[in-house]
């Protein structure tokens, strides 16, 4: 018929699969993050169950009470789940625990139990903590003590301070059960840093992708991911670093990791400056292959890998006892190698650019060489060191739009390239212990 309308196409199972896959992944993704969280804090976790216990059956056997659930309740607290910083924490708990039980205590005794007396010493007692400490878990715990006081049912055994001998007992196993079972603190900082790096590792791997295609929206979408997640990586290591140092100095296992839990912090100076670098040379790069008008450079890419490389080689240098940073420096050798414009600019059908694209070319060799200082910084090298490692921007300059002009025999002399001094710091990095840092 002339009139009918064109005719709908028959529905069919497989128009929901699409949203089948995306809740299948989904549901994929969410389970191996939950697995992977659980794997992360077993250990944690464990530690927090046993504290409870613990300090359930010592205040029982210490004070006779009936209930000690404060003993469990602090102890379980105190550890927690995932890495922070225990002993600050306890600090705060206690001194938290003890104020909220006292106002608890004296209020009861004063105002008896019941609705308004309840609205009343919460309230109190919030104000009063946020007037001493702004901390959250400090506040948090006066109030919630002093409620639990005037709310639970006082026991034949239970007297006044009765609680307050609960919670110092439960401070004190948790204290002991963190100190004795904290482990090695390295293995916290190599997670972190693993982590860290893993996402490095992707970014310069994406972006070695967007110089061989020319493609400017694959740097934009690594640029956008990484300022989404960067400072997540850096703040994790960061933790990590504070946790590992305490271990180090308050716990009876981690004394002797001391020094290396020491290089494992300093690591993080070259390699948070590495991610921040690695942010500006997204930016740079999206910018540049935007004015070259998405010409590939597979050279650029070639050295974007060798960056990605050198990661890989820290990240492995990490996750051993003997730290050891020759093979990282060895590949960032490498990676030093491409970083002149001469090298770097040429696009696949060997021309480079010229007034188009020139400010933005030499602006990312710049940012690159400055990713390579923070990585060899971070293998422990002082800034003087690492840029023994950098090719001379001076002689790459041979009178056409690349590099600094005039060329002159004085100016060569001013930024030589890498010479056999390079190659000393690797020789020596095994031999001297003052190298490895």
């Amino acid at each position: 018929m002339s009139g009918a309308g064109p005719r709908r196409a028959p529905s069919t199972a497989t128009s929901a699969i699409p949203l089948v896959d995306r809740a299948r992944g989904a549901i994929g993704e969410w389970f191996t993050e939950g697995l992977s969280r659980g794997r992360g804090d077993a250990l944690t976790v464990g530690r927090a169950a046993l504290a409870a216990a613990l300090a359930y059956l010592v205040s029982g056997l210490l004070w006779n009470h009936e209930y000690p659930f404060f003993s469990s309740i602090v102890a379980f607290i105190i550890i927690g789940f995932g890495i922070e910083k225990k002993m600050r924490k306890i600090v705060e708990m206690s001194c938290g625990v003890m104020l909220g039980v006292l106002l608890g205590e004296l209020a009861r005794g004063l105002l008896g139990a019941g609705t308004w007396q309840i609205l009343v010493i919460v309230f109190c007692a919030g104000m009063l903590a946020r007037l001493i400490d702004s901390s959250n878990l400090f506040g948090f715990q006066v109030a919630i003590q002093s409620l639990l006081v005037m709310i639970m049912p006082v026991t034949p055994t239970m007297t006044p301070g009765g609680r307050a001998l609960d919670a110092i007992t439960g401070v004190s196993v948790a204290i002991v059960v963190h100190l004795l079972l904290s482990g090695d603190p390295r293995r916290l900082q190599s997670r972190a840093a693993a982590s860290f790096y893993r996402e490095l590792e992707g970014t310069l791997v994406n972006l070695a992708l967007a110089a061989r295609s020319g493609d400017r929206a694959v740097a934009q979408a690594a640029l956008k991911k990484l300022r989404d997640v960067s400072q997540k990586y850096t703040d994790e290591w960061k933790l990590a670093n504070d946790v590992a140092n305490e271990i180090a100095t308050f716990a009876p296992s981690g004394l002797r990791h001391a020094d290396d839990v020491s290089r494992l912090q300093h690591l993080l100076v070259g390699s948070d400056r590495a991610m921040r670098n690695a942010r500006v040379i997204a930016r740079q790069e999206t910018d540049f292959l935007e004015a070259v008008r998405g010409d590939a450079h597979s050279a650029l890419a070639d050295a974007l890998l060798a960056a990605r490389d050198a990661v890989q080689e820290l990240a492995t240098a990490v996750s051993h006892e003997d730290v050891d940073f020759t093979a990282a420096r060895r590949q960032l050798r490498l990676f030093s190698s491409y970083l002149t414009p001469e090298m770097l600019l040429r696009n696949d059908e060997g021309k480079r650019p010229g007034r188009a694209g020139h400010f933005e070319g030499v602006t990312l060799t710049i940012q690159l060489r400055s990713l390579a200082i923070d990585l060899l910084q971070a293998t422990g090298l002082s800034a003087s060191e690492a840029k023994r490692f950098l090719p001379s921007l001076v002689v790459a300059a041979d009178g056409d739009a690349i590099g600094p002009r005039p060329m002159t025999v004085e100016m060569r002399t001013l930024e030589p390239q890498a010479t056999t001094e390079a190659l000393e710091l690797l020789i020596t990095d095994r031999s001297d212990p003052d190298r490895r840092r």
